[in-house]
């Protein structure tokens, strides 16, 4: 019966590995085997609104991974499994991670939403929980979770609110001497920080949106003077340093 509905009936893609079921007309950007030993899977270099029905290295079913929007409840999905695992297990370190990337992914959510609102109260809560949790847990690779709020209101169409992301993170980072650029060696909280930062401002340059916008200047000059601080040149990518050059 399921063969007969997956070839006649409308298309669908099968549920994901943590058992979120896009509805019909979803694409996907790439599959995966579900046997966790294979290791079998790809990426399409278009989305596609099928992927293969068996992994071609050892012949078990396989599931994928959505395009956007679908991406964003099958990352939901996923989330909610890893928290729940985590707090069976009694994780007291993937837990509170990933109530951080819950954090995020409910900002980004008002925002597809449209209600902005409550999406700028989420991120206010969100700015004051990763301050105290960063001077409780230095350890804490705070840039990280503050880049996905940056990209979470990109992909939602607000290069706006993004920018009251950017603000107070500059800022703050900014004010973070001594670890601003002076022990990075040994701070991969710091380095993750700022190289996050870094991306943050230059995706931001980058989205068709922000072409004319007013606060591209500020924009171009918060990215410079990041990568420009000592030691923070050293620990950017090769991609940060190519496409920072081409602002200069």
């Amino acid at each position: 019966m399921d063969i007969f509905r997956r070839l006649f009936g409308p298309a669908q893609l099968p549920p994901t590995l943590h058992g979120y079921q896009a509805p019909p007309g979803a694409l996907a950007t790439g599959w995966s085997c579900d046997d966790p030993e294979c290791g079998g899977g790809g990426w399409f270099p278009d989305p596609r609104p099928a992927i293969p029905r068996r992994c071609g290295l050892c012949g078990s079913g396989t599931h994928p991974h959505h395009a956007w929007p679908w991406q964003h409840d099958e990352r939901r999905a996923e989330l909610d499994a890893l928290l729940h695992r985590a707090e069976h297990e009694g994780d007291v370190h993937r837990a509170p991670l990933t109530r951080l990337y819950l954090m995020c992914w409910t900002f980004e959510d008002h925002l597809m939403r449209r209600d902005r609102a409550t999406a700028l109260t989420s991120l206010a809560e969100a700015d004051a929980r990763l301050r105290r949790e960063m001077k409780e847990n230095r350890h804490l690779t705070e840039g990280s979770f503050r880049l996905l709020l940056v990209l979470g209101a990109l992909r939602s169409g607000d290069p706006d609110i993004a920018l009251t992301v950017l603000e107070p993170w500059v800022t703050l980072a900014h004010a973070q001497a001594p670890g601003y650029g002076t022990d990075l060696a040994r701070d991969n909280a710091s380095r993750t920080n700022y190289r996050s930062l870094v991306s943050s401002c230059l995706d931001w340059l980058d989205d068709p949106r922000t072409t004319t916008h007013r606060a591209r200047p500020t924009v171009t000059a918060w990215a410079l003077t990041t990568a420009r601080a000592p030691h923070v040149r050293d620990y950017l990518t090769a991609q940060h340093l190519d496409r920072l050059s081409q602002l200069t």
